[in-house]
């Protein structure tokens, strides 16, 4: 994981990252309004979309604690906090590319059971990976994966007239920015690097696709 070294002096502590700590709380937050707002509708999709920002939300809390405490703390500590913080990523994917899937196959009567079972299987390999190494590259690299199959399969229900999914497909290609931002480390300053652009990217990217969400599941309900 990348630390930069922006901090806020607390009595004998440091507030380590502050600007980062900031945008990674206003995703965190936005994630558990989206899961409260997307959950009321109790359906099948509506559960994948919102275990998928719920999740997000709270690996987002984790990175903010690891980017706030660095090494304070103790390394095992720190170690636990971006192992949990990828691991929940890595589940957030999984239900993101369960949400596309599902969407994809509305109204059909039968769903392939073999591609859940085959991707349940590659996120548990990459569990244990991810224990192993907790490597943030390894949760970039899949995270672009399933969001560019999250795009195809929006694009192609907007083509079929499906409410909502030109929005969720414009907020998928707003994220792909973060993560270029992100790879690239493109900052503006120390106190406003390429993480923290990044986090305001994501923030914009979840909001522009729970307006899509919400009325692709207000117009299934009607």
């Amino acid at each position: 994981m990348n630390f930069d070294y922006t901090y806020i002096p607390l009595g004998n502590a440091k507030i380590f990252e502050p600007v980062t700590l900031l945008t990674n709380s206003f995703i965190g937050t936005f994630c558990v309004y989206s899961f409260i707002k997307i959950k009321k509708y109790n359906t099948k999709l509506a559960t994948e979309w919102a275990y998928f920002f719920l999740l997000l939300g709270i690996s987002s809390c984790f990175g903010s604690t690891a980017h706030v405490v660095h090494y304070q703390l103790g390394n095992l500590f720190l170690n636990t906090v971006i192992f949990l913080m990828n691991s929940l990523s890595l589940l957030s994917i999984y239900f993101c590319f369960k949400a596309a899937n599902t969407s994809l196959l509305l109204h059909k009567p039968q769903q392939n059971k073999y591609t859940t079972y085959i991707v349940m299987a590659w996120v548990l390999i990459l569990l244990i990976f991810t224990l192993i190494n907790n490597d943030f590259l390894l949760i970039k690299i899949h995270a672009g994966l399933v969001l560019m199959y999250s795009l195809v399969t929006h694009s192609i229900t907007y083509f079929k007239k499906q409410t909502g999914s030109g929005w969720i497909a414009g907020g998928i290609l707003v994220s792909f920015i973060s993560i270029i931002i992100h790879s690239l480390k493109l900052s503006i300053s120390d106190w406003f690097n390429y993480k923290d652009i990044a986090h305001v990217v994501i923030l914009i990217s979840s909001i522009i696709m729970v307006k899509g969400i919400l009325l692709k599941l207000k117009s299934l309900k009607a």
